[in-house]
């Protein structure tokens, strides 16, 4: 078999040779660096949308909400905490907190990302029978909880426990497996069977177990109050009142308390309720950096609500002083079937605009509310996250072919748990896909056709050299 190149005179003049010389050494780069993912980019767009949704996340929005008369101040605060709610289900858009948690803003905020990212991994681990791992990872996230008291929500500890619960389920410690799943229910008593079913037959046995326990075991009342009569109170992540709360027949054991008031920092603590009695605990919250600016700004902005120029001045001078990206500051106006809202909206990229809208009191209301939001800053709303499974995932997929889901591992602890399911077995790896291999051709090609064309003389092509290249790939006779 013999294959013939030919090189003919060239036509087309030197500018143009070096331009697609250089075009091919760009794609032949691009190549070397990952031919798969670049064609990726061509068909999506992937790095581009990743990179501005980074800068959206990155977007901080502080909502303000001003009563233009006294009587209607309670009504203003109120809508500001659901419109706060409301914002912290955006996507792309971060709510500033008016009451930042005392002593968590700044390095406390990268310590609740980085012991949640270690529960997500210890669950994960689980998931593939590696308990050892697990365990570690679960000690990581206990000795960074362990320096801020008041790092960390309900649901983070309440994955937590869950997370050390199974663990010590998978090493047969099934006593203070019990115990831990108890404190995580005690957090957060809505968790359901399925949020078990992917870790195994024993896991949704000792779940239902520890549920009925917290559902009939013993009680007690707990009853809250912040000093100065406004600030929120939430109990496991539900809202109880302001000022004062009064929560009966709670399970017995330790619960979150979270405390916040705008210009103030707010608190969390652990509280527990001891079975029969009334527990009592009061809160005192100090005063922001940022507390004076606040209410000052808040009563520029009340008495001259209807003069844009000034409220548009007052509004860039207290997002500077807060240091948040955007602001959106409203005032209220509620009947009985709806929440109308008007104000204005100061963009981070320093747009300055009217924002009107309107929250029908329905079964949707909180959802109204959101979208409100949503659409002002140009976001999207995502579920709420108190509504949301605490762990609702499916089964790790791999490759063990002898054992059915939920079936109990034996021999090495590490082995992995979970089998291929149909769905599994029908994804091929990457390499065994055509596409693969000719997007791999199509790359060594374009890198051979680059270092050729670099290599040649310019000299050479100029004087439109031809010739004829001969390569013999016959089969040579056997000796």
């Amino acid at each position: 078999m013999h294959l013939h190149f030919a090189a003919g005179s060239p036509a087309a003049p030197r500018a143009r040779r070096r331009f697609g010389t250089t075009v091919l050494a760009v794609l032949a780069a691009l190549s070397v660096a990952d031919p798969v993912a670049w064609l990726h980019v061509a068909q999506t767009g992937h790095y581009l949308a990743s990179a501005r949704a980074q800068a959206g996340v990155n977007s901080t929005l502080a909502v303000v909400v001003v009563a233009t008369q006294k009587k209607a101040g309670d009504d203003a605060e109120a809508v500001e905490r659901l419109l706060a709610e409301g914002t912290g289900r955006l996507d792309t858009v971060r709510l500033f907190p008016l009451s930042p948690i005392a002593n968590v803003e700044g390095a406390g905020l990268d310590v609740e990302a980085a012991a949640a990212d270690l529960v997500e991994n210890a669950l994960r681990a689980l998931l593939l029978r590696t308990p050892k791992q697990a365990q570690e990872r679960i000690g990581a996230a206990v000795a960074k909880l362990k320096d801020q008291a008041m790092a960390g929500d309900e649901r983070l500890y309440a994955r937590l426990y869950k997370a050390q619960g199974l663990a010590l389920l998978a090493t047969g410690e099934l006593v203070p497996a019990r115990d831990a799943l108890v404190k995580s229910l005690v957090l957060v008593p809505a968790q359901a069977e399925e949020e078990y079913a992917a870790y195994g037959g024993q896991a949704k046995e000792l779940f239902n177990a520890c549920k009925q326990m917290v559902q009939k075991g013993q009680t007690g009342d707990l009853k809250i109050a912040a000093r100065g009569g406004k600030a929120d109170i939430w109990i496991d992540g539900q809202w109880r009142g302001a000022g004062t709360a009064q929560a009966n027949s709670l399970p017995v054991g330790v619960h979150r308390i979270t405390v916040r008031q705008s210009g103030m920092f707010g608190e969390r603590r652990f509280v527990e309720v001891v079975a029969g009695k009334s527990t009592a605990v009061e809160f005192d919250l100090k005063q922001a950096p940022f507390g004076p600016d606040l209410e000052q700004g808040r009563a520029v902005l009340a008495t001259n609500f209807k003069q844009p120029s000034v409220v548009e001045d007052r509004m860039r001078e207290l997002r500077n002083q807060l240091g948040a990206d955007q602001m959106l500051v409203l005032r209220q106006a509620s009947d009985k079937k709806a929440t109308k809202l008007e104000g204005y909206f100061l963009s981070a990229d320093g747009t300055f605009r009217k924002a009107e809208g309107s929250a029908e009191k329905d079964a949707n209301y909180f959802d109204h509310i959101g979208e409100f939001v949503a659409e002002v800053s140009g976001a999207r709303l995502g579920a709420d996250p108190q509504t949301a499974p605490l762990d609702l995932r499916q089964s790790a997929v791999v490759t063990t072919g002898a054992r059915k889901a939920g079936d109990t591992a034996g021999g090495d602890p590490n082995a992995p748990l979970f089998p291929d399911d149909d769905e599994g077995k029908k994804k091929k790896a990457v390499t065994s896909q055509w596409w693969f291999w000719t997007a791999v051709a199509a790359g060594a090609g374009l890198i051979g056709g680059g270092l050729y064309l670099l290599t040649r003389g310019d000299t050479a092509a100029a004087e439109g050299a031809v010739g004829t290249v001969q390569v013999n790939l016959a089969k040579p006779d056997s000796p």
